[in-house]
């Protein structure tokens, strides 16, 4: 322990996170390999949030919370093989680009809807067969009672002040998410990040679930190939 690396985190309320998670002050980077399942980011409700177990999470992934926008089949629970390797190529030549009105920068935006309304005849009945969803359901609603959730927000009097900081807060989380190396489902929402690089350090990572996230490159989307789930939402 003494040689091994302490981590340290850009944002205090994600390390005070980690600490309260795994009962302990000093982490270091084999206590990261622990944790194997993260939500984080903006909870579209003023608050950032952050989700954490050490626990497995059951395979497949399903949002038991996720409301209209979950539902059992493709367009929630994208599945391996074909599918992702297809859409990869899809997205590559068929970008979801946004430009900024005022900066003039440009982001991207995963989703598998429209990629999957055009090949739907192709991939229905293979991507889905056999899956057995009440008993993953089941599941993930006994996962989740070891789940430690925390919110956090800043209160400022000056709205531009506030602005700022919730843009540095998002900034930020993208440099501490890639310190979770032993993720295997990784829920990330309402940021911003570079490009998709960052998930390269997880190397037992099943399952990306994207809520309106953007990129400002998608370089690294072929690494997605390797996921066993990428469950894509715009809103």
């Amino acid at each position: 322990m003494k040689d091994e690396k302490k981590v340290e985190f850009t944002q205090k309320w994600i390390g005070d996170a980690v600490k309260k998670l795994l009962g302990k002050e000093d982490i270091y980077e084999s206590d990261m390999e622990k944790i194997k399942y993260l939500r984080i980011g903006d909870e579209f409700t003023n608050n950032y949030i952050i989700e954490m177990s050490t626990s497995t999470p059951p395979d497949p992934f399903y949002d038991t919370d996720g409301g209209d926008e979950w539902v059992q089949g493709p367009d929630g629970a994208t599945k391996t093989g074909r599918f992702i390797k297809h859409y990869i190529d899809y997205v590559k030549e068929n970008p979801r680009e946004d430009i900024d009105s005022d900066t003039r920068e440009r982001s991207f935006q995963l989703s598998t809807f429209d990629f999957w309304r055009k090949y739907e005849e192709e991939y229905e009945e293979s991507e889905e067969d056999g899956e057995d969803w009440e008993d993953t359901e089941k599941k993930w609603k006994s996962f989740e009672k070891t789940i430690l959730c925390e919110r956090y927000r800043e209160e400022y009097d000056d709205e531009d002040v506030w602005d700022a900081w919730w843009e540095k807060v998002g900034r930020s989380i993208r440099q501490d998410i890639g310190l979770f190396t032993g993720l295997e489902v990784l829920r990330t929402q309402g940021a911003e990040y570079q490009d998709m690089t960052f998930l390269r350090t997880m190397s037992r990572l099943r399952v990306w679930e994207v809520v309106e996230t953007r990129f400002a490159s998608l370089e690294g989307i072929d690494d997605l190939v390797r996921l066993k789930q990428l469950c894509c939402w715009l809103d």
